[in-house]
């Protein structure tokens, strides 16, 4: 451990998530926790460190850690050779944010592209780096719960902004560490309260009949801890066949003895909500009905260090009605289910640190529309007119090596995946190289190259209507990305700069002839899609020391911009997704206090979005570019917030999807309960 001392009297520890250490209270003096939460990368979007209020004379003793062990890839590392960027969205980035959902949080993330067919998050797609959403890796606490149907359900989780303790976000391709389907980018949600035997209740209401209430609950006995969340949404909706409804239930607990540490989750969600021409602009009566069911387990022996395994099942549920309440046309009914084991273990060496993992995921689905055709039909529950008549089934396994190498200030990290499916008759191996040079404390230097691939979902093999049509011999994605950059990774300030080239083949993609006589969108592979661009983002962190909590004060402000261009060689046909993207995107934001109980925040992108869209007379009408704004204003006192946000501030009309305008200005007003027990 390095120390660096000036005068005694105030500690000051970086580098050092916050837990009440008993050591603390004996050094008899006041103690300053810094934050530094860094899961993948240095370029992070960390709240600012909290700091005790103390009398102007106080001197400061500074002690750095060093010994600061974060996660990249499959095995530990410490932070100064890390060699990917990853941004986080801290607990409190969480709070101060003007985001009514989860989907808002997410806008706001560099590179990354949320289309909302409905508000809050009744459909939202996200995409990275100018791929599809088919082609982004969720995770909860870990756990793949990617939906084999469609990309469309990815965001359905059993968890509300209110849950969520961070979200950490990786750019770029994962498909060597994570497996199938982190193609372009990973998302990480992870649950639960850094406070332990709390509270938290809100309710809110706003424009279009919004109402919404939740709340969760932390407790720790001994060396047992329970998380447990709740909530509700309901809209009359902001135009016709708009209101939406939805349902979230989770559970999380964890447990350390002597065998080791077990931990387990679980949790439900429901959504329903009017699909106004959310998939044809023909029929603006479309209604759709979800729910979610997921659980999972983990274990880490004590008597074997490195070793983890996970176990999951998630259950997904989809009714359609392409005209709400009649069955002139028939509904189309989906069951999902996902299960699958995880095995990982690192050991270091004298050589580094080595790394193996094996995944085991099972995908099937029952349907009336998406599959091959059973033997003997099978009942849906609480459908009597209606029958399961097809299914579709896949089993993969993965198998992943990693190899961390540092030598002073280098850090070198070559990986694989061999992924093969059963059946497919072939094991597809997917090789990757990170990089990292360490040139100042503050600053360092990265590159990476890796393969990457994405399985096609059931939709795109299986999905069949007057105007859509899948492919059953679809191939897999494939891609060659190459990166480089420069971070910066200051206690102050945190940023970075990117270049990255992607060489995809047999992208997926969804395309139509332009012609307005035109009407049927098939499914096939791009022959190859090209996609480069750059990335830029700067996150500021005041230094509150020293200022006076009576007027306004800074507390963070961020601005990040991404330029995209891409190319296909599949130049004479219309595309709904592959080049469908923001080709340019700024973001900026600001945080302020105003002496001790109001804060504010106001955040403001401007979006040009790639591509057209054909309207209900088969008009070729390209997206004009639109600025977005959204603010908050909050009021604190004891246990108490009050709090209105607005979103849309300027009252703009958009869309994220052709056709299917977006609401104006909607204001939301609510009081939050927050509490020790």
């Amino acid at each position: 451990m390095r120390r660096k001392i000036r005068v005694n009297t105030l500690f000051t520890f970086h580098n050092w998530k916050r837990k009440r250490h008993a050591v603390f209270s004996s050094l008899g003096r006041v103690v300053r926790i810094g934050v530094l939460s860094v899961v993948y990368s240095l370029v992070t979007q960390a709240a600012p460190a909290q700091k005790s209020e103390v009398p102007d004379t106080l001197q400061m003793r500074e002690v750095e850690l060093d010994e600061v062990v974060v996660t990249v890839g499959r095995s530990p590392v410490q932070v100064q050779q890390v060699t990917r960027m990853v941004t986080l969205v801290s607990r409190a980035d969480i709070e101060r944010a003007p985001a009514q959902g989860l989907s808002d949080l997410l806008r706001f993330l560099p590179s990354a592209d949320i289309r909302q067919r409905g508000p809050l998050g009744a459909q939202s797609d996200i995409s990275i780096r100018g791929g599809t959403f088919e082609q982004t890796l969720i995770l909860l606490n870990g756990i793949n719960v990617s939906d084999p149907q469609t990309g469309h359900h990815h965001l359905n989780l059993p968890v509300d902004p209110e849950s969520i303790q961070r979200i950490e976000f990786l750019s770029g391709p994962a498909a060597r560490v994570f497996g199938p389907n982190a193609f372009s980018g990973v998302i990480n949600l992870i649950t639960g309260s850094s406070r332990k035997n709390h509270l938290r209740l809100s309710a809110s209401a706003g424009a279009y009949g919004l109402f919404r209430a939740g709340g969760n609950i932390s407790l720790e006995s001994g060396k047992t801890s329970h998380f447990l969340s709740s909530g509700i949404t309901a809209s009359e909706g902001y135009t016709h066949n708009s209101d939406f409804s939805g349902t979230s239930f989770f559970y999380q607990a964890e447990k350390t003895g002597k065998m080791g540490k077990w931990s387990f989750q679980s949790g439900m969600n429901t959504r329903k909500f009017g699909a106004n021409s959310f998939y044809s602009l023909k029929y603006p009566e479309q209604y759709e009905a979800t729910g979610t069911f997921f659980v999972s387990g983990g274990y880490r022996p004590a008597k074997v260090p490195g070793l983890s395994v996970a176990a999951f099942l998630r259950r997904h549920r989809d009714r359609f009605e392409l005209i709400r309440n009649n069955p002139v046309v028939p509904f189309n009914f989906h069951r999902s289910l996902t299960s699958g084991l995880n095995l990982n273990y690192s050991r270091k060496w004298a050589g580094g640190t080595t790394a193996w993992g094996m995944d085991v995921r099972n995908e099937q689905i029952l349907s009336n529309l998406l599959g091959n055709r059973l033997s003997r039909p099978r009942s849906i529950r609480g459908e009597e007119a209606y029958l399961y008549t097809r299914s579709a089934h896949r089993l993969g396994t993965s198998i992943y090596a990693e190899h961390r190498y540092s030598s002073g200030r280098v850090t070198l990290i070559p990986g694989v995946m061999a992924h093969l499916v059963a059946g497919s008759g072939g094991l597809r191996v997917f090789p990757g190289m990170d990089g990292a040079i360490l040139i100042t404390k503050s600053l360092s230097l990265y590159g990476s190259a890796n393969k990457t691939l994405r399985m096609p979902t059931f939709t795109d093999m299986y999905y069949a209507s007057p105007v859509q049509q899948g492919n059953p011999r679809l191939k897999p994605e494939e891609a060659f990305t190459g990166e480089g950059g420069i971070r910066v990774h200051h206690h102050r300030i945190r940023g970075g700069f990117s270049l990255f080239r992607r060489q995809g083949r047999e992208l997926i993609d969804w395309v139509k002839d332009p012609s307005p006589d035109s009407l049927v969108w098939r499914s096939m592979n791009h022959a190859r899609v090209s996609m480069q661009g750059l990335e830029f983002s700067l996150r500021y962190f005041s230094d509150r020391e020293g200022e006076n909590p009576e007027y306004l004060r800074l507390e963070g402000g961020a601005i990040s911009w991404t330029l995209l261009s891409g190319r296909s060689t599949e130049r004479r046909l219309l595309s709904r997704y592959t080049m469908d993207y923001l080709r340019q995107q700024i973001n900026a934001s600001v945080e302020a206090a105003m002496g001790k109980r109001w804060s504010a925040s106001f955040r403001i992108s401007w979006r040009d979005r790639h591509g057209a869209w054909p309207d209900r007379e088969g008009r070729i009408t390209a997206y004009k570019p639109v600025t977005l704004a959204d603010a908050r204003l909050s009021w604190q006192k004891g246990f108490f917030t009050l709090f209105t946000e607005a979103s849309n501030l300027f009252n703009s009309q958009w869309m994220d999807f052709g056709g299917i305008p977006q609401p104006g200005i909607w204001l939301t007003s609510g009081i939050k309960f927050d509490t020790g027990l």
